[in-house]
């Protein structure tokens, strides 16, 4: 009798172990699509929708510059321009919106321009250390679709 007793017992704990394991597999299967759902964007994507592109003026690449100095140029989009980021060394430091005018900017890409011409920007870069940096200009459309406009390397000669 103790053998059939024993024998019962492992088949209870056989049936135990594949409901522990398909209980895992749901599990692990559920929190994977928790996660990819996550990562979805929030709303649709357009493929219709072109990235940003601009330009950056001022400073140009190699410039020395003061602790505090403009950065400024210009961006467009086929949807508009929501904001322009700056990033000194990896970090964001300032965003603006376009708000100056460039006629020149509209004359050229008439089509992007939608009878506007605030398309230029100004912000300024505060450098906390002397030496050399790098900045990254990100323009940003109405859709949140981001673009570089511009990377370059400056030297801040004071602080």
């Amino acid at each position: 009798m103790e053998r059939s007793t024993a024998l019962e017992s492992e088949a209870r704990e056989g049936t135990r172990s594949v409901a522990r394991g398909i209980w895992r597999r749901a599990l692990g299967l559920a929190v994977c699509a928790a996660a990819i759902a996550g990562c979805a964007p929030a709303g649709e994507r357009d493929p219709a929708n072109e990235l940003p592109f601009g330009n950056v003026d001022l400073p140009s690449p190699g410039a020395k510059v003061t602790a505090l100095s403009p950065v400024a140029g210009w961006a467009l989009d086929d949807r508009g321009i929501r904001e322009i980021r700056l990033y000194i060394d990896g970090h964001l430091a300032n965003t603006c919106r376009p708000t100056q005018a460039r006629p020149d900017v509209s004359q050229i890409f008439p089509q992007y321009a939608r009878g506007r011409t605030r398309h230029g920007w100004t912000m300024l870069a505060g450098f906390d250390v002397p030496g050399p940096h790098t900045l990254i200009v990100q323009a940003v459309d109405s859709d949140g679709a981001t673009r570089d406009i511009g990377v370059l390397n400056v030297t801040a000669i004071d602080k």
